[in-house]
């Protein structure tokens, strides 16, 4: 009989010194995020942005000085600490915090951001029951026509390896023993090839991650109060044709939609 894998707990996970040590060393925009906000361009420098999850700062560094108002908000509360150190001379601006929040029910005023950034597949943490609430939540907090960028998981990736770029042996040894334990601790699960979405136990990121397919990403987001929704593969190419999209295995995928006028 195989030996069970063991799932650290959400919140032990996410506010242990070794995790947020190496969140706080992260700094660099994703391909896709940075051709997200070349889109969105000049308007960035007259915007209040909420950086949803904020992690250790990954995006704040390339972000908190290019927008008139930054809040970096993230609900576990080490990781709002180790941005506050980290960003100690940032913070002397009075436009720039760093604030404990629970995308669930975010302590924001409605229509108080031109800009919600939730990167790093933040949104498949809360929970299937709560995705909807997360998401009409970042509506209620953006003013109309403001931008919600996030990511997700790809349910696709999960169904073959195709979707995989080696970056070398130790990555392919690495990733290889990651997917066999998710295929052990998940085998009831097995077969998802109908499925539009699935949670998953992650023996390596506390507790369970959303997996979704692109055509449902879209679907759940309009059906929130979004509109003028694109999705980008993690080379920021934008994919607008529903069949590249239903055929996309990248490991997960980006959005760029617009609040609802």
């Amino acid at each position: 009989m195989a030996q069970a894998v063991p799932v650290p707990h959400r919140e032990e996970f996410y506010g242990s010194d070794d995790v947020v040590r190496r969140y706080a060393r992260q700094s660099l925009l994703q391909l896709p995020e940075q051709a997200i906000f070349e889109r969105i361009g000049p308007s960035l420098a007259d915007s209040e942005l909420l950086d949803l999850g904020v992690g250790g700062g990954r995006t704040t560094i390339a972000l908190a000085q290019r927008c008139r108002r930054y809040l970096g908000a993230d609900v576990a509360a080490p990781m709002v600490a180790a941005c506050r150190e980290r960003f100690s001379e940032l913070l002397k601006n009075p436009e720039i915090r760093f604030e404990v929040a629970d995308a669930r029910r975010m302590p924001f005023a409605a229509a108080s951001f031109d800009i919600v950034l939730f990167s790093f597949n933040g949104i498949d943490l809360v929970g299937a029951d709560a995705r909807a609430t997360a998401l009409a939540e970042c509506r209620r907090v953006l003013r109309p026509g403001g931008h919600l960028v996030y990511s997700s998981h790809n349910l696709n990736w999960m169904d073959s390896r195709r979707g995989i770029r080696w970056k070398g042996l130790r990555d392919f040894v690495k990733t290889q023993r990651f997917w066999s334990q998710m295929r052990r601790i998940n085998r009831s699960e097995w077969p998802i090839a109908e499925r539009a979405w699935i949670e998953l136990l992650d023996p390596l990121a506390g507790g369970s991650n959303y997996y979704i397919r692109p055509q449902e990403l879209v679907r759940q987001t309009l059906e929130q109060g979004f509109e003028e929704l694109q999705l980008y593969d993690l080379r920021g190419q934008r994919i607008d044709d529903p069949q590249q999209r239903a055929r996309l295995m990248d490991p997960w995928v980006y959005v760029h939609a617009r609040a609802s006028r």
